[in-house]
């Protein structure tokens, strides 16, 4: 039987909701609130489980990104997910906010997001030689890329990667649960235990 999958993304500026089964994403929700994630996510994830047509007491696994990104929204996602999967006595599923990005494109693809202090969270995808997640300079991922012509490079704010000088292209994707929830339908075997989920700060390459 399929399980009824509630995907949160509140790791970067966008609060993203979604609710699917079997595949087929049922509602998805994503709004500008800012500051006010912690006050209204309960509130916004209530109202996608009604529109969808389900209740809280149906839903049999929570996935939420659980970063790189915004320190304080990943931690309000990830709070919020863990406290509800604990209640509710299912697991949750954490997803890395560079895989849902990359995960919205097709072929080689290099993620970028802000990390502040002049460096850039990273990360490759489909790409032999890769770059593995971590925190980088300009320089750092203008070497990797000198080698990478066929990766794609793509942020959630091109604007905010601290990488004026880059001599390629840096496209704009928005953060989707949508795709949380696709990841997390495809790969249920990564769900944990409430008590075991983990975020990732990255300070350096892993």
């Amino acid at each position: 039987m399929e399980k009824l999958i509630l995907a949160l993304d509140c790791s970067l500026r966008w609060t993203n909701v979604a609710v699917s089964l079997g595949g087929d994403v049922l509602v998805s929700e994503s709004l500008d609130i800012g500051r006010r994630q912690a006050a209204e996510l309960p509130s916004i994830v209530n109202n996608a489980l009604s529109d969808a047509g389900y209740s809280f007491a149906q839903v049999g696994l929570v996935a939420v990104t659980n970063g790189p990104g915004y320190f304080t929204g990943i931690r309000v996602g990830a709070s919020y997910a863990a406290a509800l999967a604990y209640g509710l006595g299912v697991k949750v599923l954490p997803v890395s906010t560079l895989h849902m990005l990359a995960s919205l494109r097709a072929g080689p693809v290099l993620v970028v997001v802000y990390a502040g202090r002049e460096r850039t969270y990273a990360a490759s995808f489909g790409c032999g030689d890769a770059l593995p997640a971590g925190e980088y300079k300009q320089d750092e991922i203008e070497r990797w890329l000198n080698g990478h012509e066929d990766a794609e490079v793509v942020s959630d704010d091109p604007g905010r990667t601290f990488l004026p000088d880059l001599a390629r292209e840096v496209l704009q994707i928005r953060p989707d649960a949508a795709e949380v929830a696709r990841i997390a339908w495809r790969s249920p075997e990564a769900a944990v235990h409430p008590t075991e989920l983990r975020v990732s700060y990255h300070r350096s390459p892993l």
